[in-house]
């Protein structure tokens, strides 16, 4: 994935700020051009007759919500990866030693446990103020609606827009900004009679899974409770109430490899039978969400009571937990990988 231009000025000044606050000597590796996914920058940084190589990946922002796709995305690299992004709190710092993933800011924090290379440092403050970049119309609301269904359906970019229209519940001229929107940026391409394409699945699907908790996330929550049984869920017919699994629960059910703290449900309006039968009490700071489905299709898959593979691997990868992201990781190798895999 290519950096982009404000991206490179971060990590440009990423850099400076490490060599001074460390005194360590930091350079960019040229790399041959391959195939695959490739990192924003390989640096390198000489220490005790050892060289030690790492894959950047720039994140001007990182958040806990956007944690887990940033860490996804450095286990697809050759060498280890790096997090380079503008600032680093001392909690995040914690969190990110603990899991054992390198990283630097501008503020001069940063991590990194390559023996015999070790720095841990944190609770630098960063000076400046910081303006985000305007969200593109593609990452908005209407737009993350129209790349999730994008996504979950190949082929479907090159059906008339009134089509994708009706699968996104979304008015057809939202449909065509967003798609004017995914050509200017790259990711879909017309091939005048042979139609259009949607290209670059795998870092549309990236940016998507970044974007997603803050920008549409909290718009689809309906309510949050808590139940007195923990493990209520394993016995619930949720299919009865006209809803679907989400999050790790539906990560649980697909892959046994995780135990479920939270249950994500995914319904039209609150399901008042289920809530009653299963005596959840309602609790803004519960371990039950119940969120309003925002696509309008049915997944052909084998599992009906579980939302999209997508929408799950989004569920996991917003937690921030380590746990949840290897089991991302592993429903991403399972089911989606096929779907952003270049033809």
């Amino acid at each position: 994935m290519t950096a982009t231009e404000k991206e490179q000025d971060t990590l440009q000044r990423v850099l400076d700020t490490f060599q001074e606050t460390t005194g360590l000597t930091v350079e960019r590796r040229t790399e041959e051009p391959r195939a695959g996914i490739r990192p924003d920058a390989v640096i390198q940084i000489p220490f005790q007759g050892k060289m030690h190589l790492f894959a950047a990946e720039v994140k001007n922002v990182l958040t806990p919500t956007t944690l887990g796709a940033a860490v996804h995305r450095l286990q697809d690299y050759l060498q280890r990866g790096l997090l380079v992004t503008r600032y680093i709190t001392p909690p995040m710092a914690d969190k990110l030693k603990q899991m054992d993933i390198p990283f630097m800011d501008m503020a001069g924090n940063a991590y990194i446990n390559d023996p015999p290379l070790y720095i841990f440092i944190k609770g630098n403050k960063l000076q400046e103020d910081y303006r985000p970049e305007p969200i593109t119309r593609a990452f908005q609301p209407g737009g993350l609606i129209t790349i999730f269904t994008l996504l979950c359906n190949p082929g479907l970019e090159n059906t008339p827009y009134r089509n994708i229209a009706k699968m996104t519940a979304l008015a057809l001229g939202t449909i065509g900004w967003v798609m004017y929107d995914l050509k200017r940026l790259g990711y879909l391409v017309d091939m005048g009679a042979r139609g259009r394409k949607l290209i670059r699945k795998d870092v549309l699907l990236t940016r998507w899974v970044a974007a997603f908790p803050d920008q549409l996330r909290p718009r689809l929550i309906i309510g949050r409770f808590k139940a007195d049984d923990d493990n209520w869920w394993e016995k619930a017919e949720i299919e009865k109430f006209h809803a679907l699994w989400g999050g790790e629960v539906a990560a649980a059910k697909l892959t046994e490899y995780l135990k479920p703290q939270m249950a994500t449900i995914y319904a039209q309006e609150l399901p008042a039978r289920l809530v009653l039968k299963y005596k959840l009490k309602k609790d803004p700071a519960g371990n039950i969400e119940i969120l309003k489905p925002f696509w309008n299709f049915e997944y052909p898959w084998t599992h009906p009571v579980l939302v999209p593979p997508i929408l799950i691997y989004a569920d996991l990868l917003a937690t921030g937990d380590a746990r949840n992201i290897e089991t991302a990781r592993l429903i991403y190798e399972k089911e989606i990988a096929r779907l952003v895999r270049e033809d």
